[in-house]
């Protein structure tokens, strides 16, 4: 009985270790703010203001890793409420925590450690960006992250609240021409507002999203929030954030003290 029960712990073992070792391959993003990790039960501290972030998520596409060697392929991921097998949606709303998910897990198993560097779009291609989200799999059909059909998708959903105000930034594609707001687009929006990042990988298979850079010297009130109206100067300055890179850049490997 003894040597029946060994034979079968010492496979139970086994198995639990070829699973940890087959595990699909993940890159998890963390938010911060100077630095200081971002989360829903704390705030930050903004020219001398005290603000919540009460949502913060945006779409992934277009996902290529880089191998040791140099060549770029485009990786699958796996299907969950989050992602599809070629977008994700990462971040969280505050007033739905479990909705969260700051992972982003690939369909494959691999080790991530075998390659140096990520590529990825900011936003929605063209091609799914206006078909109608209740015919779209989750997460492109959530209503929170969709305008209507001539504009899309929000691509990022910033929202901060202090005791005294609100501001938001809403990224998104704008100038698109349909015959109403409820019809699609046949031809790229004049603005697309859609941003690509390149950036190294390290052994911690993390990639960090830094506030601070992204709303450094902005005022935040109202009147300065934007949901991608070209012409509005907050919009312009945040756009010019998202295109900013190496120490400057918002996606980044973080750096540990």
């Amino acid at each position: 009985m003894i040597r029946k029960y060994t034979v079968y712990l010492f496979v139970m073992l086994v198995i639990c270790g070829c699973s940890e070792q087959n595990s699909q391959a993940k890159l998890v993003f963390e938010p911060s703010y100077n630095g200081q990790a971002i989360a829903c039960n704390n705030t930050i501290n903004h020219q001398n203001n005290e603000w919540s972030v009460n949502q913060l998520q945006f779409f992934i596409s277009q996902i290529q890793l880089q191998n040791k060697q140099g060549t770029w392929q485009y990786m699958s991921l796996a299907k969950t409420a989050k992602q599809t097998e070629k977008i994700a949606l990462i971040g969280s709303t505050c007033q739905k925590t479990e909705f969260e998910q700051w992972q982003l897990i690939f369909n494959d198993v691999f080790d991530i450690t075998d390659f140096q560097a990520l590529r990825f779009s900011l936003g929605v291609p063209f091609e799914q960006n206006h078909v109608n989200p209740l015919e779209q799999p989750s997460p492109l059909n959530d209503s929170a992250m969709f305008w209507v059909w001539q504009t899309g998708h929000k691509f990022l959903r910033l929202e901060l609240s202090s005791g005294a105000d609100n501001w938001l930034f809403h990224l998104g594609s704008t100038g698109c021409r349909s015959q109403s707001v409820m019809r699609a687009p046949r031809e790229a929006c004049l603005y697309p507002n859609f941003f690509q990042f390149e950036l190294p990988l390290d052994d911690s298979n993390t990639i960090g999203f830094e506030l601070s850079k992204l709303i450094d010297g902005l005022e935040l009130t109202m009147e300065t929030s934007c949901q991608s109206e070209h012409d509005n100067l907050a919009c312009q300055t945040l756009f010019s954030r998202l295109n900013e890179s190496g120490e400057q850049a918002v996606f980044r490997v973080p750096v540990n003290d």
